[in-house]
């Protein structure tokens, strides 16, 4: 099965319209034809940017999800079908799981998954570096059994209300992070200067690369995903309730930011694929506003697309990373209603 298509805009004087059942995107006189069965999703990540209102409904009628997202990657709206899959009464368990144990359990398993998959990609980048750097490897190998520490005490933890316990599921999750990052700043190349994990507004080469991937690739799978079982993004349980904040995509986003972002770009730089002084956009590309170069985001785009779309087993289960993402969506719901007695976070082995 070949993979569906994104649309990425992101250059000056862009035009995206329609042509029948396809989409068109022009620039000056280059021009390129989609079919709209062969499209997942519309990105855009320029101001500049023209659409037409018979793309995007086309777009629409297709369930093809358009994202409008900022040059560094930070959605700011999302396009969706106001018909929508799903029960009501998912959405009415999912505000009561949040007085309840449910809303607990859900969050101490985002927790769980998140520095699992941590641990596992530490011990598995030192499984493959234990002949050519054993000093390295050990210690990406005692990192992650840290981690696996850290889990152990995350999985001693008790209660029946997630306000009662998040300050104690963050703290862990933290302690994790510290350790998570500071090996990773190990495996990368001296000359991205990484000298720690960065959210908004991240200038440094490797901060501002995360942020994209996870922003403007992770995070509209999710929210599709989300809103597809039936879910309410805005009401999560592991971040808390804020105006506008998405927190149960954040939520889920846990479980695969590490096996679909984290592990990709690293890649990237273990392959040579990309060079640390070509990362950030410099000239009329920084003139523009960009923070990533266009040929990194390019190579970002192209090494996270196809990890997404990497056959994995999970749960007895082989599917595409993509996949799972769906299911534990649903899997979610099944937890919420009460069909499952448990859930079980999205990790992968090493």
């Amino acid at each position: 099965m070949s993979r569906l298509t994104k649309i990425f805009l992101d250059d000056f004087g862009v035009f995206l319209g329609r042509k029948r059942n396809r989409f068109v995107v022009k620039k000056g006189e280059e021009k390129h034809e989609f079919l709209a069965d062969d499209v997942e999703s519309i990105i855009c990540t320029s101001k500049a940017v023209a659409l037409s209102v018979s793309a995007l409904s086309l777009a629409v009628d297709r369930n093809i999800q358009v994202i409008f997202a900022t040059y560094s990657g930070r959605p700011y709206a999302v396009l969706m079908p106001t018909v929508m899959t799903g029960s009501v009464r998912a959405r009415r368990e999912q505000f009561l799981a949040y007085m309840d144990e449910r809303g607990f359990i859900l969050a101490k398993s985002f927790v769980k998954g998140k520095i699992k998959n941590q641990a596992n990609l530490l011990k598995l980048i030192a499984k493959n570096r234990k002949q050519r750097d054993p000093s390295l490897a050990y210690f990406l190998y005692r990192s992650g059994r840290l981690i696996d520490e850290v889990y152990e005490r995350v999985e001693d933890e008790e209660g029946s209300n997630i306000d009662d316990k998040r300050l104690d599921l963050m703290n862990l999750e933290a302690e994790a992070a510290r350790i998570y990052w500071r090996a990773i700043a190990r495996i990368l190349p001296e000359g991205l200067k990484f000298n720690g994990r960065e959210t908004r507004g991240a200038r440094d080469p490797f901060n501002a690369m995360l942020n994209f991937g996870y922003q403007a690739v992770l995070f509209p799978e999710v929210w599709k995903a989300v809103c597809y079982a039936g879910l309410d993004p805005y009401a999560g349980f592991l971040h808390a309730d804020r105006p506008g904040k998405p927190s149960l995509v954040l939520d889920l986003m846990e479980e695969f930011r590490q096996q679909v972002v984290d592990r990709s770009l690293i890649s990237l730089f273990s392959k040579n694929v990309i060079k640390p002084e070509d990362v950030l956009a410099v000239g009329v590309e920084a003139e523009e506003g960009r923070v990533l170069g266009k040929r990194v985001v390019q190579s970002m785009l192209d090494a996270l697309l196809s990890r997404l779309d990497r056959a994995v087993m999970f749960g007895g289960r082989r599917g595409s990373l993509k996949s799972f993402i769906y299911s534990q969506s649903r899997n979610v719901v099944r937890f919420l209603l009460r069909v499952s007695s448990r859930y079980e976070p999205f990790i992968l082995g090493w």
